[in-house]
């Protein structure tokens, strides 16, 4: 009975245990997988077997963690072992539901005392992101001690809380990973040995990096190295890496042939002497990536050799997400070179707002400037400065303020020379988008060929709205100029107030004042036309003074007043004028012209100045003798300034002059007279003892000419009776009592009625006058007719500088022109 229970019992253990073998595969999965369900791992494929040896064999085991597939092939595992032959990873994208894991917790692993070692043969990582899978071999000498060779070798340690060891990786690990030709990452080569440890939490990796990148664009090569310690932390929860770069010696170097990147052009030789080939890099302590926000304090680039450049940015942060919403940075930079004394630029961007400021020293213009034109520029002790405060420059309006001051000892181009100039420019732009600038100009001197101009005042402001699709511009200008020299005339206090509005062309006006003399001036300059308006207002004809004297010293006007408009277009070098001159009075030493009026028109067309024939009236010229109730015509044509039909009252007569061209050096101008009261000639000089009566007339062709004036074949002759006295004539008494035989002839000419008078005229350009003189009367008392020829020589210049010297009117004049003053 025993025995056959016993048979019994031992044939269901066997049965149970054979069933259980041939459902082996089912039972495990059905056990373990609730199991790996809990931790998220999905077990798809499992077949296993037990050897001879009783070690347990899989063929092949299939995980699945979160899309990350794992193959285990040829699996041993016994109490000693447990031996891959070959591992598969592949690496997939993670779930977008499962992107954002709970927090890590700090490692706290119950690692067993004893446990088979775990070795894999040849683990194979496969990624679409790299260029060629990863092979490595992993395997554990010791319990907990890891031994990783192939594309990367590693040793680790793990402990309950804590990851820890060392690997090294270099270049060909970059490219089995990602396609590196014919990028920018071909040309990186680098090694690099790393300890690290890993808590669950944190990971930190601290070891020495040597890296070398080399690219070439074009004919330029560039290099870039890097060798040092690098300090790298990474935290689980935060996301945040922190990089601490100091220790690193980093440097970049250009190949001289680099120059040809810059575009040809005038300053391209100019960039190439300045720009440094070799250059420092320096990295800061603390590089932190959170969140994709970069936090950098501190990059400094440094250049060696003489050109002196320094590249700081401080205190930078960056968003990956959005570059400009959260990025904000502080920049320093200064160069010094031989051929720039130094620029200095500071500038800060935050919150969307960059502000800051610059200085610029250059002892002269570089070359490229100097020789922009086939006339070269140059200027002294050149300095820049300014600053800025910009708002909105990334997104919505931009809006801000900028200054900016220049100044230069001295500037030269071509015939152009400046002294001691500054240049102060403000610019502003308000959320509406509307702009102003202003630019004021200060020059101490400026020379041009022959002309200079004095402490020259230019300020100019323009206004617009920059909204609009065509720009309008509102400009206002005010421009002082003290002094303004030529060979040809000089001008005093110029001022000039302007307005105008740009938009497809410029349409100005402006009130200028020259010597307080006051004009309007009104233009349009577009492209193919510029026409202009310029009125001068009613205003005292003294002002021009001035002027006058700069061309003849002795002449000033003393009253009356003067206007007139004109209007042409400067591109057709043509314009209109009228002008008109009233009540003019003038001095010229000791010439006076009183109550001069007339009204002109004409035009200038490509040179060439018209004046149409115009009427003038002068009331009185007092040159020794007065003339009176002058009237004539003048007029310009071809630049060809004459006179004609003058006519006028004279010793109670009346003269003509038929034309005078005050262009021509050579000419002769016919003078005639008639009805002269002989009374008002002869008492000329009051002294003579000699009076004499009735009218004369005569005619005088005055010859001009480059010695002077001349009178010719002039002659002379009475208009009806006359009558001569002679009494108390010094020099007559003389003649008769030197002369004892001439005496009866000579006392009829005491008092004689004069029938007929003729006389020729010469005058030499000298001022002497001679008169051939035939006298034919009556000497009642006497009872005789005479016939007296006479020659007479005498300078009239002399006789009327004395007569002028005389008048009283004169003196007159210029205590009136005295008390009016300039």
């Amino acid at each position: 009975m025993f025995k056959r229970v016993s048979l019994i019992i031992s044939s269901l253990l066997l049965s149970i245990i054979l069933l259980g073998y041939i459902f082996r595969l089912p039972l495990v999965q059905w056990a373990i997988t609730p199991q790996l369900e809990k931790a998220g791992i999905t077990l798809s494929c499992l077949n296993f077997s037990v050897t001879a040896q009783l070690n347990v064999h899989a063929d092949k085991v299939c995980l699945t963690y979160q899309n990350q597939q794992l193959e285990l092939i040829d699996i041993t595992v016994n109490t000693k072992q447990v031996i891959v032959e070959h591992a598969v990873l592949s690496i997939n994208p993670l779930p977008k539901s499962n992107q954002s894991s709970s927090a890590a917790k700090k490692l706290a692993l119950a690692l067993p005392e004893k446990r088979p070692l775990i070795a894999i043969k040849q683990l194979v990582i496969k990624s679409n992101d790299f260029n060629k899978p990863l092979k490595i071999n992993l395997a554990e000498p010791i319990l907990n001690q890891f031994n990783i060779t192939g594309d990367i070798n590693a040793k680790a340690i793990l402990a309950n809380n804590k990851l820890t060891g060392q690997f090294s990786v270099d270049d060909s690990l970059l490219k089995q990973l990602i396609n590196t030709e014919n990028t920018a990452v071909a040309g990186i080569s680098f090694s690099t040995q790393q300890v690290f440890s890993f808590d669950g939490i944190e990971l930190q990796l601290n070891g020495d990096v040597n890296a070398q990148f080399e690219y070439a664009m074009e004919q330029c090569r560039l290099e870039a190295l890097a060798n040092g310690r690098l300090i790298i932390g990474f935290n689980l929860n935060s996301k945040l890496v922190e990089l601490d770069s100091s220790l690193l010696n980093n440097k970049l170097n250009l190949t001289p042939t680099c120059s040809s990147l810059v575009p040809p052009s005038d300053y391209a030789d100019f960039i190439a002497d300045q720009t440094p080939l070799n250059w420092q890099i320096k990295l800061p302590k603390v590089i932190s990536i959170t969140n994709n926000h970069l936090t950098l304090p501190m990059l400094n680039i440094m250049s060696e050799g003489d050109n002196q450049f320094e590249i700081t940015l401080m205190e930078s942060e960056l968003n990956f997400t959005n570059l400009w919403a959260d990025f904000k940075s502080m920049l320093a930079v200064s160069i010094s070179t031989p051929d720039i004394n130094n620029i200095e630029l500071n500038a800060e961007f935050k919150n969307n707002t960059l502000k800051g400021n610059y200085t610029v020293a250059l002892n002269s213009l570089p070359d490229f400037i100097a020789s922009t034109s086939s006339n070269k520029i140059s200027a002294n002790k050149v300095n820049a400065s300014g600053q800025f405060n910009l708002i909105n420059i990334v997104d919505g309006k931009p809006s801000g303020n900028a200054t900016s001051r220049l100044t230069a000892a001295k500037v030269d181009f071509a015939q152009l020379s400046v002294e001691q100039y500054e240049g102060r420019l403000t610019a502003q732009l308000d959320d509406a988008l509307n702009a102003q600038i202003t630019l004021k100009t200060l020059f101490k001197t400026l020379k041009y060929n022959e002309f200079k101009l004095t402490d020259i005042s230019n300020t100019i402001t323009a206004k617009a709205n920059l909204t609009h699709g065509e720009l309008f511009a509102d400009l206002s200008a005010n421009t002082v100029i003290n002094k303004f020299n030529s060979p040809v005339i000089k001008l005093n206090n110029i001022k000039v107030a302007s307005t105008g509005l740009q938009s497809r062309a410029l349409k100005a006006s402006h009130h200028v004042f020259v010597n307080d003399i006051e004009l309007a001036v009104n233009h349009h300059i577009s492209a193919v036309e510029h026409p202009f308006e310029i009125v001068v207002p009613t205003q005292n004809i003294v002002l021009l003074n001035t002027f006058i004297h700069q061309f003849e010293p002795l002449a000033q006007l003393t009253q009356g007043t003067f206007n007139g408009r004109i209007s042409g277009d400067v591109n057709l070098q043509h314009a209109s004028f009228a002008m008109e001159l009233n009540n003019a009075s003038a001095l010229y030493n000791d010439y006076l012209a009183s109550d001069l009026s007339s009204q002109f028109v004409g035009e200038y067309n490509s040179g060439q100045l018209n004046v149409k024939p115009t009427t003038f009236n002068l009331n009185e010229l007092r040159a020794g003798v007065v003339i009176k109730n002058i009237k004539g015509n003048w007029q310009v044509k071809n630049n060809n300034a004459r006179m004609f039909d003058i006519a006028g009252e004279l010793f109670d007569g009346e003269f003509s002059l038929d034309k005078y061209s005050l262009n021509d050096l050579q000419q002769v101008a016919n003078v005639n007279f008639k009805n002269i009261d002989a009374s008002k000639l002869i008492t000329l000089d009051e002294q003579s003892g000699i009076t004499l009566s009735g009218r004369f007339a005569g005619t005088l062709p005055v010859h001009f000419n480059s010695t002077g004036i001349e009178v010719v074949n002039g002659s002379l002759s009475n208009q009806g009776t006359g009558k001569l006295m002679i009494t108390n004539n010094a020099a007559f008494d003389s003649v008769m009592q030197q002369q004892q035989e001439l005496q009866p002839v000579l006392g009829l000419l005491k008092n004689l009625d004069i029938q007929k008078l003729n006389s020729s005229v010469a005058l030499k350009s000298d001022g002497w006058l001679k008169l051939g003189v035939n006298l034919q009367g009556y000497n009642k008392q006497a009872e005789q007719q005479v016939n007296f020829n006479y020659n007479h020589e005498e300078n009239i210049f002399t006789l009327l500088r004395a007569l002028r010297l005389s008048d009283e009117i004169t003196q007159k004049v210029e205590q009136q022109y005295s008390q009016k003053g300039n």
